[in-house]
C-alpha cells in the first residue's frame, strides 16, 4: 500500500476491464481508493468503474441508461451464440468481450455463419448488433459522392469527465473501422503517395483529409450524450469510439479508458493531418482537464 501523504488526486491509469482480467491488480487498486475515499482524496477513473468495460457490461449499462449504443450479449458458451445470434435479429459483430484489439473479429451474417463460429470460439466472447450506418445514409437519400454514403465510419472523441475533445474520423471500405484497414491507411502506401505525386487520385485523398481535420476541429453537438455514457460507467475518462447517424446523433460502439495517443510524428499522413500540432493540443487539453480535477488550491 503506497503513503497517501500529501496526496490530492489518485489516477487509476490501467488495463481494463480491470477485475475480469488482472483481478490481483483490481484488489491492490480497491484498496488504494477506499484509503484515498477515506482521506478525502479525489479519484479519477476509480477500479470498480475500470471494471465495467467487458463489451457485454457495457452494452447492459449503456441500455439501461437510455444511451444509443449497439446491443451486445454474453458469449459463455459455444451452444449459447446460435441463439444469441436469433435474439439481436441481423448482423453480428463477433469478438473477445475483455479486448479492444480489432484482430479476431468476425461479421456473422446469418446463422448458419453462427453455427460454424461456434465450433471454433475463442471464450469469453461478446456478440455485438451491427448498425450499417453507410446503408442509413444511403437509405435516407445523402448525396451520393458524400464520404458517409460511399464508405463505412468510425469516429472518437475523448471525454473527461464534462469535457469532450474529438480525436479522429476514419473511413473504411469495411464494416468494422480501423486504423489498420481506414483509407487513411491505404493512402499512406508507397504506391498512392506515388500516384499522387503524378496527379492522379487525389480527390478522395483530398476529402478524407479534409473530413479529418474539420472533426477534430469541431464543436460536437451530442457532448451530452458522450459525457453521460462515460459516467454511466463508473469512469471520469476514456475515448469514446461511435459512429454519427444521418440526423447527426451518435450510436455508441465502446468507450476505452485505457487508450493509445501515438506521437504527432509517428500518427498516420502525420503532415497531412497536422498530426504534431493536434496531439499537442489533445495532450494540453487533458492535462487542463486534469488540473481542473485537482482540489481548487493547487489547481492555480
Amino acid at each position: 500500500m503506497p503513503s497517501l501523504q500529501g496526496v490530492s488526486l489518485v489516477v487509476f491509469w490501467l488495463g481494463d476491464p480491470l477485475r475480469q482480467k488482472y483481478p490481483g491488480c483490481y484488489a491492490q487498486a480497491v484498496e488504494i481508493a477506499e484509503a484515498a475515499s477515506g482521506r478525502g482524496i479525489a479519484l479519477i477513473n476509480p477500479p470498480q468503474g475500470l471494471s465495467n468495460t467487458s463489451k457485454a457490461c457495457q452494452s447492459g449499462i449503456w441500455t439501461e441508461a437510455g444511451i444509443p449504443s449497439a446491443q451486445a450479449r454474453f458469449i459463455s458458451s459455444a451452444s449459447d451464440l446460435p441463439q444469441a445470434f436469433a435474439s439481436l435479429g441481423g448482423p453480428c459483430i463477433l469478438r473477445g468481450d475483455e479486448t479492444h484489439a480489432e484482430h479476431s473479429v468476425m461479421v456473422l451474417k446469418s446463422r448458419s455463419d453462427a453455427e460454424l463460429a461456434a465450433r471454433s470460439l475463442q471464450l469469453p466472447a461478446a456478440l455485438i448488433r451491427v448498425h450499417d450506418i453507410r446503408a442509413q445514409y444511403r437509405a435516407a437519400g445523402t448525396d451520393p459522392s458524400s464520404l458517409y454514403a460511399r464508405f463505412h465510419h468510425k469516429a472518437r472523441a475523448f471525454v473527461f469527465r464534462g469535457e469532450v475533445k474529438a480525436s479522429h474520423l476514419f473511413f473504411s471500405r469495411e464494416m468494422i473501422v480501423g486504423l489498420s484497414n481506414s483509407l487513411l491507411a491505404r493512402e499512406s502506401r508507397p504506391r498512392r503517395r506515388m500516384l499522387r505525386q503524378l496527379g492522379l487520385r487525389r480527390t478522395l485523398f483530398e476529402d478524407i483529409i479534409a473530413e479529418d481535420i474539420a472533426f477534430f476541429s469541431s464543436s460536437l453537438p451530442y457532448k451530452d450524450v458522450l459525457v453521460r455514457a462515460v459516467a454511466a460507467l463508473g469512469l471520469d475518462v476514456a475515448a469514446v469510439d461511435y459512429s454519427i447517424r444521418p440526423d447527426g446523433t451518435p450510436i455508441l460502439w465502446e468507450a476505452n479508458p485505457y487508450f493509445s495517443l501515438p506521437r504527432g510524428e509517428a500518427s498516420v499522413l502525420s503532415e497531412e493531418r497536422k498530426a504534431v500540432i493536434r496531439v499537442n493540443a489533445s495532450v494540453d487539453w487533458m492535462a487542463g482537464c486534469l488540473r481542473a480535477a485537482l482540489p481548487e488550491r493547487l489547481a492555480s
